[in-house]
């Protein structure tokens, strides 16, 4: 298990250089002159991250800067991608929380009523949350919610804005779409295939209760599936976060990473990724050791 994880750390070490070089390196090409080779860019991309890396070491990476009426006013880019990573953490915590409980449940209730038309309703429903992109699924959000307002006067939910309140239901609704049908497909599969394997029929056989052949053999054995497929959901989340921040006026770090692509802050681009792929390979390394300790199968792999 140690071997595991330090071979895990050294291969997040090495992801997160090639992060700072090819961030370096994409924000080159965006301002690049045409006299300039793409060795020499190469170059300047090497000499960049060398750079970010001493800042880090030196424990300051310096400031970027906001707009205050006329002013241009520094602040610490530690600061900065502080305040948004806690904002977008939020944000997709909740988000990942709903997806879970919702998709387990769906697939558990289409897995039990396997064959029957509610469960068929179900599993159709998972295709829709899939297949429809982030930035589609906000804008129908958002106009269903002005057509009530307009039509009532009511209003339901805020439709964009920042708030630890009802301000969370629309950003995270949309959030949550991809990874509540991928785990909830997921979640189906895996309990229908182990309900046809031969040590669930023996269970049966013996009689034992629906019940208890469900919660002591079903369940744990399908365990490791269902908890992979949220390293997987948590990769859509992470990959439409930037996008629903924008759609919503939601301040964290991934509407802060598009502001600062579009007025080219390296150093602020820089982090704000390495925090992103930080996050999503803590959380799958995490995953990695829950799976062990879960499954003895793999335990035992690992030691042979």
């Amino acid at each position: 298990m140690t071997q595991i994880v330090l071979r895990r750390l050294l291969s997040i070490l090495l992801i997160c250089l090639a992060i700072v070089f090819f961030c370096s390196l994409g924000l080159r090409l965006m301002r690049h002159s045409p006299g300039r080779s793409l060795p020499g860019l190469l170059v300047d991309a090497a000499s960049d991250t060398f750079s970010y890396l001493g800042r880090i070491l030196r424990g300051n990476l310096g400031d970027t800067y906001r707009v205050v009426g006329r002013r241009r006013v520094p602040i610490p880019v530690s600061s900065v991608v502080a305040d948004t990573y806690a904002k977008s953490m939020g944000l997709l915590l909740v988000s990942l929380v709903v997806a879970s409980m919702v998709g387990v449940v769906t697939g558990m209730l289409g897995a039990v009523w396997e064959g029957s038309p509610l469960s068929l309703a179900l599993l159709t429903s998972t295709l829709l949350g899939i297949s429809l992109p982030s930035f589609f699924t906000a804008l129908v959000l958002q106009v269903v919610e002005i057509t009530v307002y307009q039509r009532t006067g009511t209003r339901l939910v805020p439709v964009g804005g920042f708030g630890w309140d009802t301000h969370l239901v629309l950003p995270a609704l949309v959030l949550a779409a991809r990874p509540l049908a991928q785990i909830a497909r997921i979640t189906y599969l895996t309990l229908t295939d182990a309900a046809r394997q031969d040590y669930v029929r023996t269970a049966r056989a013996k009689g034992l209760p629906g019940r208890s052949v469900w919660t002591e053999h079903i369940l744990p054995n399908a365990a490791v599936p269902i908890l992979t497929s949220l390293g997987v959901s948590l990769r859509f989340s992470l990959g439409s976060l930037p996008v629903v921040e924008l759609f919503f006026g939601w301040p964290g770090l991934g509407a802060s990473l598009l502001t600062a692509v579009r007025s080219q802050q390296t150093t602020l681009v820089v982090t704000s990724a390495l925090a992103l792929g930080l996050t999503f390979m803590g959380v799958n390394l995490l995953l990695g050791v829950v799976n062990r300790v879960v499954d003895p199968r793999l335990r035992v792999v690992v030691h042979e």
